[in-house]
């Protein structure tokens, strides 16, 4: 299921670079919400923050920021948004677009902290406030909501027919 979605992620990386729309979203934070919330236990941190880390890795190298800005701010928000996870269920389309939401807040205020770091020429106005912090945010949660949740819902609904398909199949033979 991660690597179902981790594929519809890269589609959107992919078609941000044709730049129709001109709409600001980050492309792998609900894939990144998916993966923390995907692994409830403390033994399985480092899991999503591997995820994390190569989902920077993979924007890093079609961006035109400084190096190591993605990789850095993807894992950091994994390691924030896995000491909320309790608080959202995977299997819940809303609590996926609220967790996104929350990792796209959490990506934007770690982005502007390190191109502050790397870069210090950062205007901070309160137009790149509305947009990159609110509606960004709204913006990834919608997405997360309409293109994350209406497919893994419908894989997981298509995997449960296919198996329960399947095992009436074999118990059928007998």
């Amino acid at each position: 299921m991660l690597i179902f979605s981790f594929a519809l992620a890269t589609i959107v990386l992919f078609l941000q670079g044709v730049d129709l729309p001109g709409i600001p979203m980050n492309a792998y934070v609900p894939w990144i919400a998916l993966a923390v919330l995907r692994y409830p236990s403390q033994n399985d941190f480092f899991k999503p923050l591997g995820g994390a880390a190569a989902a920077g890795i993979l924007v890093d190298l079609l961006s035109d920021f400084p190096l190591g800005l993605f990789p850095i701010s993807y894992t950091l928000a994994a390691a924030i948004l896995f000491r909320f996870r309790n608080w959202f269920l995977y299997d819940r389309p809303i609590h996926l677009a609220a967790c996104a939401s929350f990792a796209s807040l959490l990506v934007s205020l770690l982005q502007l902290f390190f191109l502050f770091l790397f870069d210090r020429r950062v205007p901070v106005s309160g137009q790149w406030f509305l947009v990159e912090w609110i509606a960004t945010s709204m913006i990834d949660g919608i997405y997360a909501f309409v293109w994350f949740s209406g497919p893994l819902y419908l894989w997981v609904k298509a995997r449960r027919y296919w198996m329960v398909f399947w095992l009436k199949k074999k118990h059928s033979r007998i």
